[in-house]
């Protein structure tokens, strides 16, 4: 051969090289930009897809094209990690980087504080959360980790199969979120899209090839979705994880978690009192939209160990004191739950603040899940005589308890003055309401409201759900709320959990409680100068309405009774569901075997633990195909395809082969290793080989003679040489051969 000869062959394998290079290139980019589409179950808009897949194209061009003009395939992939970095430079922190491009220290603190801005929003955001610029931060860097990882994969160490790797991640991270966001169709896509890199990677694919790995990876990709087990929605509205994550408006998220089916252990606490209502927001801003919390006027207090008595509580009024020790399990977000009237909190993890008026407990850069805590609290027991003779002027700055939308339907203002109107104190006036939706003609549903387009709380909802008569406890606390404000009443909404279910230790006789996403509650608070904010239950079916005393005065008609010992005020009385479709209020007196933890079914470790091993069968799955389609190939008269697959299976089952020899040398080789005893069908169907490779004449090789060598090397290897053959063939994915 000449060297013109030689520089053309030379130059036609470097053109062939580059041009498989940018199709494999393009063929993982389309990949990751296919399974990246999972992530809209947990993602409100697709925006954020366009800044993933500019970072995954650049950084996969970035490394083709230095890769076209460099022997060394690790220099591709540090091209893509610095082109894509740049690229996150120019698309977040432009202004502080040197031409836009070279980042400075102030870049790199832009950074850390959009990582932090996107993991905050990830923890407060129900799901399916919006993508904010600090979640497509987040977004993009996994983007850029994705592209390196999947190019030095492939160019790098040359195996192309742990590609399959970052693409199941990306498909996973649904459904560790929540289990049943899976999708069946991207799933598929996905897997087509992977066998298409493997094609690709290959030296020998075509359409005769492609088809049946395609199919097969179709077939697994729409019956693997369907056996992986999942938790069942909880309706159009339920697909979020709700409470379970506080964001900044918890009464939002509430309706996603009533209408869990599968309720998820949400904390356990001890104590020695009764159960207790546990607090977790305040909602007193009221506007056409919801409840929502305020800031205050007061700035929070960030020491949790000293904290001051509710606003309005005097002395005179009787109060318990008690300790909780309390175990946080799912709730993830910036409030702690806590009971009225906490006092001093132990035992946490993080920075913590309390606010004066609503005493809730709340964080900026820690998470209230696997706290675990120790809370002093007291209990008001107020008596019916000092909550009626409780004076009407309000402490400064209180008109903003009674301020209400102006878009309040006037069936609100209306329906308060006609039920408690006429009462003689704002005590009186406050029973009547509660009775009104107690005693009435109330019922509790959980769909209705979905049903008739009335889920919610804001100003225009409450009309509706009086007029039906039909809601849940969001529903029924806002309304009491509002139409108290009407009363002039100062009010507001309490988002948190009933006391939840009872738990006997056999052996020890110590008393807990387990609370569930079941306990999640909404509940309206009603204040009383001298007194203080005070609990009232609406809400038919579920929870308790609070007690009070009848009187603080010794009645010494009465030599029996000590008048002046008030009964405990606001002790949960547990009440049964009464309709199979009301949310109960678990009742203390039972004593169930065990919570409701969490189970292995529906747990995202099991989603895991299914799929890994179904992407560690793929690699058996192509070596499978692959040896049907050379026999095939055989079958009709190639010779060269029956010596690859013996060549392909001896290296399978561990036999030391020259992958320069000659098939002659290969089967001396195969020989030497495999003893005298299983030779015969190895030599018989070299000397067909040879003969079809060399004759004048057309001389096929039969597929059975194929198959009776292969025995014979399975035979002659060790039973764990076979396992391993056949579950992790080393020869099922051709490498990428370096063109020089």
């Amino acid at each position: 051969m000449s060297v013109t000869e030689v520089e053309r062959a030379a130059s036609i394998e470097r053109h062939d090289y580059r041009v498989r290079s940018w199709s494999l290139s393009a063929a993982m980019a389309v990949a990751v930009g296919i399974a990246a589409g999972s992530l809209g179950a947990v993602l409100t808009e697709g925006a954020w897809w366009f800044p993933f897949m500019t970072v995954v194209l650049v950084g996969f061009a970035a490394a083709t094209a230095v890769r076209s003009f460099v022997r060394r395939a690790a220099l591709g992939s540090l091209a893509a990690m610095l082109a894509a970095g740049a690229l996150m430079v120019v698309m977040f922190a432009a202004d502080t980087a040197i031409a836009g491009v070279v980042p400075t220290g102030e870049t790199f603190a832009r950074f850390a504080q959009l990582a932090r801005d996107g993991d905050e929003s990830i923890a407060n955001q129900r799901f399916p959360a919006d993508a904010d610029t600090g979640i497509v931060f987040l977004l993009c860097w996994g983007a850029v980790a994705v592209t390196v990882a999947m190019d030095a994969a492939t160019f790098v160490l040359r195996k192309p199969a742990l590609t399959g790797i970052p693409l199941l991640v990306l498909l996973l991270v649904p459904s560790l979120v929540r289990s049943e966001l899976h999708d069946a169709f991207v799933f598929a896509v996905t897997a087509v899209s992977y066998v298409a890199i493997l094609l690709v990677a290959s030296h020998r694919f075509g359409a005769r090839v492609a088809w049946p790995l395609v199919s097969a990876a179709l077939v697994i990709s729409l019956i693997v979705p369907v056996l992986l087990p999942s938790v069942g929605s909880g309706g159009d509205s339920g697909t979020g994880p709700g409470l379970i994550s506080t964001g900044v408006n918890p009464i939002i998220n509430l309706s996603s978690d009533l209408r869990r089916n599968a309720p998820l252990l949400a904390l356990k606490y001890t104590t020695e009192a009764d159960g207790q209502y546990l607090r977790v927001a305040v909602l007193d801003e009221f506007d056409d939209d919801t409840w929502r919390p305020s800031a205050g006027d007061d700035a929070p207090s960030s020491n949790v160990e000293i904290i001051a008595l509710p606003a309005g509580l005097t002395q005179q009024v009787p109060r318990t004191e008690n300790v909780m020790q309390i175990e946080v399990e799912r709730i993830r977000g910036k409030y702690l739950p806590v009971p009225y009237a906490s006092r001093s909190i132990t035992g946490l993890t993080g920075s913590w603040m309390w606010e004066s008026d609503g005493l809730s407990v709340s964080t900026v850069s820690a998470n209230s899940r696997d706290q675990a805590y120790e809370v002093s609290f007291i209990t008001p027991a107020p008596s019916i005589e000092q909550l009626t003779a409780a004076p009407t002027t309000l402490p400064d700055g209180f008109e903003r308890y009674l301020a209400l939308p102006e878009t309040l339907p006037s069936i609100v203002a209306e329906t308060a003055q006609r039920v408690a109107g006429s009462e003689a104190t704002r005590f009186d006036q406050a029973i009547a309401l509660q009775s009104f939706f107690k005693d009435g003609d109330f019922v509790y549903s959980e769909e209705a409201p979905l049903t008739d387009d009335y889920d919610g709380s804001g100003a225009e909802v409450l009309a509706e759900f009086l007029t039906a008569k039909s809601g849940y406890c969001v529903h029924f606390a806002s309304a009491m709320a509002a139409m108290a404000r009407a009363l002039d009443i100062p009010a507001r909404v309490v988002v948190g959990f009933t006391p939840g279910q009872k738990r006997v230790d056999e052996d020890t006789d110590e008393i807990s409680f387990v609370v569930t996403t079941d306990n999640l509650h909404a509940w309206p608070e009603l204040y009383f100068p001298t007194i203080g904010w005070i609990r009232f239950e609406p809400t038919v079916s579920v929870g308790s309405e609070p007690r009070f005393a009848q009187s603080i005065t010794d009645d010494p008609s009465t030599p029996d009774v000590d008048e002046s010992e008030p009964e405990p005020a606001a002790t949960p009385a547990p009440t049964s569901s009464a309709s199979p479709g009301a949310r109960p209020d678990l009742p203390l007196d039972e004593q169930p075997g065990d919570a409701v933890p969490e189970t292995v079914a529906t747990s995202p470790l099991w989603w895991l633990l299914i799929a890994l091993p179904i992407l560690l069968l793929v690699p058996a799955l192509v070596r499978a195909i692959r040896r049907a389609m050379r026999l095939s190939a055989v079958a009709r008269g190639s010779v060269s395809a029956a010596w690859r697959e013996v060549r392909d299976t001896g290296t399978d089952l561990g036999f030391e082969l020259s992958a320069s020899a000659t098939p002659r040398q290969q089967s001396e080789q195969l020989v030497q290793q495999m003893g005298v005893t299983g030779t015969s069908a190895l030599t018989s169907l070299l000397a067909s080989v040879e003969t079809a490779a060399f004759s004048p004449r057309e001389t096929p090789v039969r597929p059975a003679a194929v198959t009776s060598a292969l025995a014979q090397l399975r035979a002659s290897a060790a039973w764990r040489s076979r396992i391993r053959a056949l579950l992790a063939p080393r020869t099922a994915f051709t490498r990428i051969e370096r063109k020089r």
